[in-house]
């Protein structure tokens, strides 16, 4: 077994590995091993230090001060401001609208207990039955809104008469202003209702009234001084700044740490202001970049969430944004090595790579925030952040629609080539100088070819590995000579014919709405490579033989029919075709009805009525634009070669009817197409399909046209 074997059963495992993850999980895991990978390799920065030590290490060696230095003792500084701030008392903010307020709610409260009562006695009065108190009770205590009572207390409200409810009133609500004339706050609360007990208790009140007034009043009791957060926080903030920031002094050769002794705030603070280590710089550092990274991340994540349907389902795109992403950072961080220049970062390699795999929006925010990661390892240097930028979002633009090698060779010329000029004028931002407009042009050159050399390298790798849909991939499944479209020449020749008369108007169509007119084109090749199993059960393969559906029962050719797009995903998957193909394969029929054999069925049926769902296919409607597009184009192809006498009026017509069934079937609802680019497809196929209206010379010898080959035709074709 060779080695190339060997490599495609290992990368074919690994492929079924990762497919065996859940999606969600794939993503989340990538985005953390992402957020961790560039972390490091970006905060590689700021290693190593002098002494890298924290508060509780233990010292390993004797450290003496090289010099005298008199410095600002942060620690320090910082417990006695934080023990002054603890030690401001909480500022309390008095509320004056707390005793009218209380006094209005406890006034409404017992206005509904005198209404309820009066009714109540009313309703008995007028049935001539006695005061039912227990009732009133009951309502007193279920009023909405209100504090719970408790029903002793709902009892002694029901059983007062209006004078001695009046008297209950006063007592309230005097004990309630006289109880906050003072200072309550929650943490008195509890208190100031004892207080007010103690007040109601020496009143005329019966016991019973005076625990019902008493539980009423501390019901509605509130505090009418608030603690404020935001003046405490300023009166701790101002006792904070009042202290004076502390200051330490160390001598020369005074012992800072002994072998052996446990590392405190206050010596690396020391430690610090000698210049001994860089701790605090670095582990802020590495905390705020850890931040930038995250967000980093976060960005890349919610934009594909939103806006990228296809990476977001594919697990192979989302490692290869990851993967240039982290490539791209380890470049940022060799290229300050000893040696090297930051110059020297192929970004417009990242440019052609992002773009060729995952399209030029994608590709230009990883440019982006490559050039972020880049400004972070050099100090954010105005002429390296220019370089990487305009390198960069120049490759993007320029490999949009390449679809030859030899194409991506001139994009990585010409974007070289503004490397280079860019190179060379920022250089002379911080120095002005021939030798260092020189040095600057001679890493662009150095950066353009190293550009090329990474882009073709690296995505014949990404190739391999993940399968991809390159235009150069494309091109190679293309040729007609490739096996599978060889066997489908021979074997099922009006397949073939119908399947490169779609590429073409597919491609033509793909390339007015601006999506992947290779992809279209290649797809719509492979589309029907199903149909080589049981090529004569398709009429445009029926030559000189007997149609085999005249033996079959309808449920049965629909078996036959459906079963090539099954058949096809499989010889795909079998041939390696990268999975955008298998897609196209597997959607171009989308979800659509076998009409022809339906009501075929529907005619022969005996028993009740036809399910339409059975004979419906059991794929997937079209996720992209590419396989609606190829969808449209199967169906309006056929349907217009099956026409008796195509017009060019019939051929527009027969256009239009077949989009609007494909519309208001639902089939299209999923492939991120608009109304305006359907409209601009409809108006590719109306211009590419006039060729079939167009008049020829009937010869005498031609043959009778044969009877059914009209709309029957027409319908088969248009649905296998």
């Amino acid at each position: 077994m060779n080695t190339t074997t060997l490599l495609g059963r290992g990368i074919n495992s690994t492929r079924r590995f990762f497919n065996n993850i859940d999606l969600k999980i794939f993503s989340v895991v990538l985005c953390g091993l992402t957020w961790l990978t560039v972390l490091l390799l970006v905060g590689s920065i700021f290693f190593p230090a002098r002494y890298d030590l924290a508060p509780g290490d233990v010292a390993p060696d004797l450290v003496r001060a090289p010099r005298s230095a008199t410095f600002e003792n942060t620690a320090e500084t910082a417990r006695r401001r934080q023990s002054a701030a603890d030690a401001t008392p909480k500022v309390y903010v008095f509320d004056g609208t707390v005793v009218s307020r209380v006094t209005h709610n406890v006034n409404s409260y017992l206005d509904n207990v005198a209404r309820i009562v009066a009714e109540e006695k009313a309703a008995a009065q007028a049935a001539s039955t006695p005061y039912d108190a227990a009732k009133a009770a009951s309502r007193i205590s279920e009023q909405a809104g209100q504090p719970a009572i408790g029903e002793s207390t709902a009892q002694t409200l029901a059983a007062l008469d209006e004078t001695r409810l009046a008297e209950l009133r006063r007592d309230v609500t005097a004990g309630l202003q006289r109880i906050l004339e003072g200072v309550v706050t929650d943490a008195t609360i509890a208190t100031d209702r004892d207080r007010l007990n103690s007040i109601i208790g020496t009143t005329q009140l019966t016991a019973a009234e005076a625990a019902a007034a008493g539980n009423i009043a501390g019901s509605f009791l509130e505090p009418n001084n608030i603690l404020s957060a935001e003046k405490t926080e300023q009166a701790q903030e101002k006792a904070a700044a009042a202290v004076q920031p502390v200051t330490a002094t160390v001598r020369s050769g005074e012992t800072i740490l002994a072998p052996g002794q446990v590392v405190t705030e206050d010596n690396v603070v020391t430690l610090q202001a000698l210049g001994l280590t860089e701790q605090g710089r670095r582990l802020g550092a590495l905390g705020g970049l850890a931040i930038i990274v995250a967000i980093e991340v976060m960005f890349l994540a919610i934009y594909i969430r939103r806006f990228e349907v296809r990476i977001r389902g594919s697990r192979s795109l989302q490692f290869i944004t990851a993967s240039l992403l982290i490539l791209f950072a380890l470049f940022d961080r060799l290229s300050v090595l000893e040696s090297l220049s930051p110059l020297i970062v192929p970004m417009a390699a990242l440019g052609m790579l992002g773009t060729l795999m995952l399209g030029t929006r994608m590709s230009a925010i990883l440019v982006i925030l490559s050039s972020v990661n880049l400004a972070i390892v050099t100090g954010a240097e105005s002429q390296f952040i220019l370089v990487a930028l305009f390198g960069g979002l120049t490759a993007v633009f320029l490999v949009t629609h390449v679809s030859q090698r030899r194409d991506l060779i001139r994009a990585g010329l010409i974007a070289g080539a503004v490397t280079t000029l860019t190179a060379a004028g920022a250089s002379q931002i911080s120095e002005s100088s021939f030798m260092r407009f020189g040095s600057g042009a001679a890493w662009g050159l150095a950066n353009a070819a190293l550009s090329i050399v990474v882009t073709i390298g690296l995505l014949t790798i990404y190739e391999m590995v993940f399968n991809l849909p390159t235009p150069q991939k494309l091109l190679e499944l293309g040729d007609p000579t490739r096996p599978l479209l060889k066997e489908l020449m021979m074997k099922a020749p009006g397949t073939y014919n119908h399947s490169i008369i779609m590429g073409n108007i597919a491609e033509a169509a793909a390339e007015a709405i601006g999506a992947n007119q290779l992809l279209a084109r290649v797809g719509a090749y492979y589309h029907d490579i199903g149909k080589l199993h049981r090529p004569d059960y398709f009429i445009e393969n029926q030559f000189h033989v007997q149609n085999p559906h005249d033996r079959l029962t309808p449920g049965l050719s629909r078996l036959a029919i459906t079963a090539h797009v099954k058949d096809g995903v499989a010889l795909a998957t079998e041939e390696g075709l990268p999975p955008d193909i298998i897609d196209i394969i597997k959607e171009h029929h989308g979800t659509t009805v076998l009409a022809f054999f339906y009501h075929k069925a529907k005619e022969a049926a005996k028993e009740g009525p036809v399910d339409e769902e059975s004979y419906r296919y059991a794929g997937h409607k079209p996720a992209s634009r590419e396989a609606a597009i190829v969808m449209l184009a199967d169906s309006v192809e056929a349907a217009v070669r099956a026409l008796p006498n195509p017009t060019p009026r019939r051929i527009k017509t027969v256009i239009r009817d077949i989009f609007d069934q494909r519309l208001r079937d639902g089939q299209l609802s999923e492939s991120r197409m608009t109304f305006g680019d359907l409209e601009k497809v409809r108006q590719v196929f109306e211009k590419s399909l006039q060729g079939f209206g167009a008049m020829r010379i009937a010869y005498p010898s031609d043959a009778k046209k044969k009877p059914g080959a009209g709309s029957n035709a027409l319908m088969t074709r248009s649905e296998s």
